[in-house]
């Protein structure tokens, strides 16, 4: 229970300085309501769920950190070192559920704002550089076909996590 207020709390504090910043995820021409739909559509899909979230998340993270392995750094006794050990998996898991959130709430922008709050302040205490977001954003483009397949729509993937990176560099 105190962990959601002072997840809300930090969400508040937050969210008085993302809502004066300009707003990159309604630009319609980065990320419309359709393109927004459709990746949350592929991302429940990618995402899935039991095992299948296992999977995705090695996959993600292990094309994550062979493309940037100076990001394993980010994370500290080097946790990231072996991303088949289950503290990593939790870990791996838990980030990709908070991204998650980010695509599940894109309709609704006064809720993605204080998500995307939260994740500012908590990757600014952590030192997190905002490079890596771009890192993070290519890593997902070139794993999600390997789980949505022929549907993957790319401009749609491109256009939103855009507009979120752009939101987080703010």
């Amino acid at each position: 229970m105190k962990t959601i207020f002072v997840l809300a709390l930090l969400g508040c504090l937050a969210l008085s300085t993302f809502a004066e910043e300009e707003d990159h995820w309604e630009d319609e021409h980065k990320c419309s309501p359709l393109k927004k739909f459709k990746v949350w559509r592929q991302w429940v899909h990618a995402w899935g769920e039991g095992r299948h979230r296992l999977e995705f998340s090695t996959k993600v993270w292990g094309n994550f950190f062979r493309a940037y392995p100076k990001a394993r750094e980010m994370f500290p006794n080097h946790v990231a070192d072996n991303i088949f050990a289950p503290r990593w998996q939790a870990i791996g898991q838990r980030i990709l559920a908070s991204f998650g959130m980010a695509i599940d709430t894109s309709d609704d922008v006064e809720v993605l704002k204080v998500i995307l709050g939260v994740v500012k302040t908590r990757h600014a205490e952590k030192g997190i550089k905002p490079e890596f977001y771009e890192a993070f954003r290519d890593e997902l483009l070139h794993t999600l076909p390997e789980f949505i397949g022929i549907h993957f729509d790319y401009a749609a993937w491109h256009d939103c996590l855009d507009a979120l990176v752009s939101a987080l560099k703010a």
